[in-house]
């Protein structure tokens, strides 16, 4: 059954090292467009950032956005969106706030919210929100707009840290560990392999027709929905083990290398 769908995870994925696109990238969606196969970029990053990196492609992609949180087609409407319940979100930003070297991001529909000035803090929420806006209070803007992902910056190790303050939150909200340096939470259910299925239902797209990439814990559910799973040579040895294929590193155009294959381009 050919492949009508490919999503691809951002960091670690499509980018390299140095957060740089193979160049040979956005040639390659276009020769898939016009093979009637539909790209989709599954990030945890914020649908402007992503909007922004593929300005050529803006309306050739449908996004996967804060890690499933929010959905959107190729012609820019909001196919899917899921808000955190406010009771939940206040009472895990307290706990975040109490916190050593971590930093909160409240990310909503509109924009980004951040309430710190910390230079290596500011550097890292930059390079994945376009639309970031530093207010005197994070607890006001939960009343003002629909926050669909509580994200935290860890500036030593997430898995060690952040990620061990807000553990117990698993239940009521998915806590996920999305990068050496970024703990993600949201509402129980949400993540890009949902995102996935949505997408799938919207397009009559099949399981065996769905290809992904990814390299992190937060592509775990992405890779369990479609036959055509890929993990990056450079990938968490857990998503590693779960994976049908295996894609060179992302130093290496693995997801360009993996497709032109498939394909035969």
């Amino acid at each position: 059954m050919a492949v009508k769908l490919i999503a691809a995870d951002m960091d670690g994925t499509l980018l390299d090292s140095n957060k740089n696109l193979s160049p040979d990238l956005f040639d390659l969606i276009k020769k898939l467009k016009e093979k009637d196969v539909k790209f989709a970029i599954a990030s945890g990053r914020q649908y402007f950032n992503l909007l922004d990196n593929f300005k050529e492609l803006k309306e050739d992609l449908v996004y996967i956005s804060d890690n499933g949180s929010i959905v959107y087609d190729n012609n820019g409407k909001s196919i899917y969106t899921d808000e955190i319940n406010k009771h939940e979100l206040k009472k895990a930003l307290n706990d975040v706030r109490k916190g050593k070297d971590i930093y909160p991001i409240l990310c909503g529909v509109k924009s980004a919210y951040i309430e710190n000035n910390d230079e290596i803090f500011l550097e890292n929420a930059k390079m994945y929100y376009e639309k970031l806006e530093n207010v005197d209070d994070l607890m006001d803007v939960i009343e003002k707009d629909k926050i669909c992902k509580l994200a935290v910056f860890d500036a030593t190790n997430a898995e060690e840290n952040a990620y061990e303050i807000l553990k117990k939150y698993n239940g009521e909200l998915l806590v996920c560990l999305s990068g050496h340096n970024w703990v993600d939470l949201m509402n129980i259910g949400v993540n890009k392999g949902e995102a996935i299925k949505i997408i799938q239902e919207n397009y009559n797209i099949s399981f065996d027709e769905t290809m992904a990439f990814g390299d992190y814990l937060n592509d775990f559910e992405m890779m369990q929905n479609c036959k055509y799973s890929y993990a990056m040579e450079n990938a968490h040895p857990k998503l590693k083990e779960i994976c049908n294929y295996r894609a060179k590193s992302n130093d290496e155009d693995g997801v360009v290398d993996a497709i032109k294959k498939h394909f035969e381009l």
